[in-house]
Order: C-alpha cells, then structure tokens, then sequence
C-alpha cells in the first residue's frame, strides 16, 4: 500500500444519493482515515449522476476514491476507462455488485478506505453501448424489476429487488431475441438475457457465477421461457449460482455479443438503451485498487 500522494494527486467523490444518503455521512469518517495516512484529498461534489464524469474530467487527481454504489461507478466510467488513472471504490450503494465481485466489500470502512489506496489491478469492462459497463447488460424481465427498484425506498438492498421481482411478476412475458456470439447466431425466446463482465447483478444474485472481470471474455445467460412460477424459482436459485443447472437456463462465453429484440437494456443497474446492442469485452480497461476477485465459487 503506497500513501506518497499528495493533496493534488488524490480526489474523493461522493454521492450524496447513494444508500439513501449514507455516502454523504461517511465522508467525515473517510476524510479522517485519510488524514490518518496523512492525505487530504480534493473532495468533488456532484448532486445528479450526470454530473459524476464531468467532476472526475475537471480534476487533476491520478486517484479518483469514489464513495457511492454501482449507479454513480456507472457514470464515473467515461472519465476513468484507458485514461492511466487509479479507482479506488468505497461501497456505500443499494446494490454494490461492482465492489462484491471485486472483493472490496469485506471489513469496516475504515479498511475499506485503505483498500482505495491499494495497487491497482487492471480490469475489463463491457463496451459497445452509449457508455462502459462494469458489471453486467440485462435484457428482458430484469429491466422492469431494477427499475421498480430504483424507485422505491424500502426496504434496502437485496431485499428490495426481492420485493420488486413480486411486483413484476405478473406482467413477465419472455420475447424472442436473436443472439449472435462470436459470429454464430442463436434465435432464442428468454424471460432474462444477461451479458456479463462480473458474477453479480441484482444485490449479489450470481446470475454468471464463473464470470471473471479479468479474462476478456463476457459471459452470457439465458433463461429460456420458464413462465412466471419458474422464474420465480430460478431467482431463488440465482442469488447462489445453482440455477446454472437447469434445463432452460444455458450459459455462453465469447468476446463479443450481439442482442437483437425489442425493449431497453440496462448497463449497471442504470439505464443503458433501447435493443438492439453489439457488446464487447474491453480488456484491462479500468484500474481498480485493492481487488481480491471474487466469485461464487471462491
């Protein structure tokens, strides 16, 4: 662990949104770790995810610490893919897929802190829509769900996409989608498409539980038209990776992914775009401090 840099090198970034406002009353706590190791960071303040890139761009800082969930790594994305400089992710969020996959979510905070000042490792990212995505794209039923999720203020993490998939449920239709992996095409008809850099989408549901961020190759599930009691059964199966096993679920590898259907995709959990999308992986892209990658299966 390296703490020789100085004021101007080493920027916080804190949203105040993330986990209903829990980033914004940790700062005191990760200011004063700092100070510990004898760091006083330039603090960025945004108040719309919008504005999380564009406060990253204007700064000078070789080390972004960015205090926040997926949502707000999301936006930060743009500003810190290929660019030299150094992520360290404090998770504050609802979700934190990103930090989980990562191994930056175990111990206190203060440990946590200490994790982004670490040496980085270099990771992939998933390229191809409007912006990176660090974790997974999801078409299909998950869409509706993490929306209603990202409305809703009770109750807080995972149980919250709990309670969103039971709302959702009733209106669940599967669509067809054309898949085309490497070249070789895949006409399908699937309640969820997940194209994945990472394990964990949802609050920690290991939808690719083999997926490595490091490898440059996304990994891809399907689960097939299983009707509404059956998924719900298979999201039960999700959230430990042993869905992997059933009849209609079918997982792919390949380096680059074309989904071809109609409705909206989401990068993240945020909004990403409309289908049809060609998706690659980007291979060390990003440069994330402290990772201790990890999977379903470590």
């Amino acid at each position: 662990m390296h703490h020789d840099e100085t004021m101007s090198e080493i920027a916080l970034l804190v949203n105040p949104a993330a986990r209903a406002g829990r980033a914004a009353s940790d700062l005191p706590k990760i200011l004063d770790r700092l100070a510990h190791h004898g760091l006083k960071p330039e603090v960025l303040e945004t108040q719309t995810p919008e504005a999380v890139s564009q406060a990253i761009v204007t700064s000078s800082a070789e080390r972004i610490l960015l205090a926040g969930g997926d949502g707000v790594l999301h936006h930060a994305l743009p500003a810190l893919t290929h660019c030299g400089r150094i992520l360290g992710l404090i998770p504050s969020g609802t979700g934190n897929d990103a930090a989980r996959a990562w191994g930056l979510l175990a111990g206190d905070l203060a440990s946590q802190v200490d994790r982004a000042l670490a040496d980085p490792t270099a990771i992939d990212l998933i390229t191809g829509g409007p912006q990176p995505v660090a974790t997974s794209v999801i078409a299909g039923f998950p869409t509706a769900v993490n929306e209603r999720a990202n409305t809703m203020r009770f109750p807080k993490g995972s149980a919250r996409y709990t309670m969103a998939t039971l709302a959702e449920l009733p209106k669940m239709q599967p669509q067809d989608y054309c898949l085309t992996l490497d070249g070789q095409a895949h006409q399908i008809k699937a309640a969820v498409v997940a194209v994945a850099n990472t394990a964990f989408f949802g609050a920690g549901m290991a939808i690719c539980p083999n997926a490595d961020p490091t490898d440059g190759v996304l990994d891809i599930c399907v689960v097939g038209d299983v009707g509404r009691l059956g998924l719900l059964r298979s999201f039960t199966k999700i959230r430990s990776g042993s869905h992997v096993g059933h009849p209609k679920v079918t997982m792919f590898r390949a380096t680059e992914v074309s989904v071809q259907g109609v409705g909206p995709a989401r990068g993240d959990g945020e909004t990403l775009s409309e289908l049809p999308l060609t998706l690659r992986s980007d291979p060390g892209a990003l440069l994330v401090a402290g990772v201790g990658l990890r999977s379903m299966h470590d």
